[in-house]
């Protein structure tokens, strides 16, 4: 069918298009945004025939070059990745529209054809992640991932975002190496890099190599947590989505970050499986680091005056919620864990594009200077709170049905005292949230009169419609809730 084929289309299409762009922006430099708009408009639109079709037909596999593994490459595509294929192709089409008036002013013009070509890379990696079924592939896809990341880090060419790119070269490079070292050790007791054929060896070969097996996770667990900014090992973040155009950090907080924890978890579930992880207690390791980025993410946010600063260091918490949701092993924890994959990509978006707004009419980045701004920008301001109430996790907006998620693996994995730490963690969400929402809405001059945003079409609509997604999977969960169901029973309970 033409449909088993849209993973493949979408990574060549993608692929072509980008190395052509920066010959096309010395021609039309001004097409260049347009032209990615259109090539991630039609990814997205056929990823939804892909989920579709996943979804009636079931899983299957595509072997490159005909040859099937353990000796060619396999794709193997089933529910998970088609809906993170949707998801991927979704946020960079929506991203891509916003990013035709934004870029404007962050980027220099001469920029626009290699900022466009590191971005098609970015989604290309992505989706080559989500569907490789080869661990070497999928080390090279990472790599994709984290240069085109640094390209588009660095596309304003600031001081800072020099210094914070350079650092996330370096930190990722790092996390590069252990995870490569990971994938030799697999292959050396193994003989396989086909993801399956290396849980079938890992079987009969477990008693003999309990330390390298232990090695390898521990490799993979700092790789990863590098890669994916897990608590302490985190510091490259906030410097690269704060120095970075609102775009590339809406990006890099959206999806980027959660392709690697899926990447980890894809890894640790499909070669090692239950068994082996039970023994080792990894498990534990992950569940202690989640909660210190719960606690020591939204802390180190409400310190930060600079907005964009305030949200980078936010995603250090809301990455805690992931790793903690998938590291309970539960069917609800790790239900929790990807609907918070799918929630946190709406809502931090929709935060770091209105953040992007709000610079782009007032100037200002400086969350005390917010006074009156639910009035002037009534639209970006709205559509920020409800973002933003969603992270809190008040009721009917989406964040609160993956806390409650949550709060159910933890009580399913008898870890009770985890329930406490997600309401703590809305508390502190509350404490550096509500008050930039006090300040728009409750400050300033009360009588001013209220006006429309001053601001393009494309920077506006997309703010709008992700601040409508959060409230429709808020309000009626029940379906995307079904849907990740369909996709974890397969993959960690098979």
């Amino acid at each position: 069918m033409l449909t088993d084929r849209i993973p493949m289309v979408i990574i060549i299409f993608s692929l072509v298009i980008a190395f052509l762009l920066p010959i096309f922006a010395r021609w039309k430099r001004s097409l260049c945004g347009p032209i990615v708009a259109v090539v991630t408009g039609f990814s997205f639109f056929f990823s939804l025939f892909l989920l579709y079709d996943v979804h009636r037909g079931g899983s299957y596999s595509i072997y490159l070059g005909g040859f099937e593994p353990p000796w060619g490459i396999e794709l193997h595509i089933n529910l998970l990745a088609a809906l993170m294929i949707a998801l991927i192709t979704g946020f960079c089409f929506l991203i891509a529209i916003y990013s035709l008036n934004s870029l404007e002013r962050e980027i220099p013009d001469q920029k626009a054809g290699w900022y466009y070509t590191a971005y098609l890379l970015l989604m290309t990696g992505m989706t080559g992640m989500v569907v490789t079924n080869d661990i070497f592939n999928l080390y090279v896809f990472l790599e994709i991932v984290g240069l085109a990341s640094c390209a588009l880090i660095i596309a304003k060419g600031t001081k800072e975002a020099t210094e914070a790119s350079l650092k996330y070269l370096l930190l990722a490079t790092i996390g590069s190496g252990f995870i490569v070292f990971a994938i030799g050790f697999l292959y050396t007791i193994t003989g396989n890099l086909n993801i399956p054929f290396i849980a079938i060896e890992l079987e009969g070969t477990r008693d003999s190599f309990p330390f390298v097996i232990w090695t390898t996770m521990g490799f993979l667990l700092v790789g990863f947590s590098l890669k994916a900014a897990l608590f302490p090992l985190h510091i490259w973040l906030p410097d690269a989505h704060s120095s970075a155009p609102f775009p590339s950090s809406a990006l890099l907080s959206g999806l980027v970050v959660k392709i690697y924890i899926m990447a980890f978890f894809k890894i640790l579930y499909g070669v090692f499986g239950p068994g082996i992880l039970a023994e080792m207690n990894i498990a534990g390791l992950i569940t202690g680091m989640s909660a210190m980025a719960i606690v020591a993410g939204s802390i180190f946010a409400f310190t930060q005056k600079d907005l964009k600063r305030r949200l980078a260091y936010s995603t250090v918490s809301q990455v805690g919620y992931i790793f903690l949701g998938l590291s309970l092993g539960t069917p609800w924890g790790i239900k929790a864990a990807l609907m918070h994959v799918v929630v946190h990509a709406f809502m931090k978006v929709c935060l770091f594009m209105a953040a992007g707004n709000i610079l782009f009419q007032t100037g200002k980045r400086n969350v005390t200077l917010f006074s009156g701004l639910g009035r002037i920008m009534p639209v970006t301001m709205a559509s920020f709170t409800v973002a933003a109430l969603s992270m809190v996790g008040i009721p009917i907006f989406a964040g609160f049905i993956t806390k409650y998620a949550l709060a159910m693996g933890s009580i399913e994995a008898g870890s009770r005292g985890l329930v406490a730490l997600i309401v703590l963690s809305g508390l502190l969400n509350a404490m550096y949230y509500l008050p930039i929402i006090w300040q728009a809405y409750f400050t300033g001059n009360q009588k001013e009169k209220v006006v429309m945003d001053r601001i393009p079409l494309p920077l506006l609509a997309p703010v709008v419609l992700l601040a409508c997604g959060i409230l429709y999977l808020g309000l009626f969960p029940a379906p995307i809730l079904s849907l990740i169901s369909g996709a974890v029973e397969p993959v960690f309970f098979p």
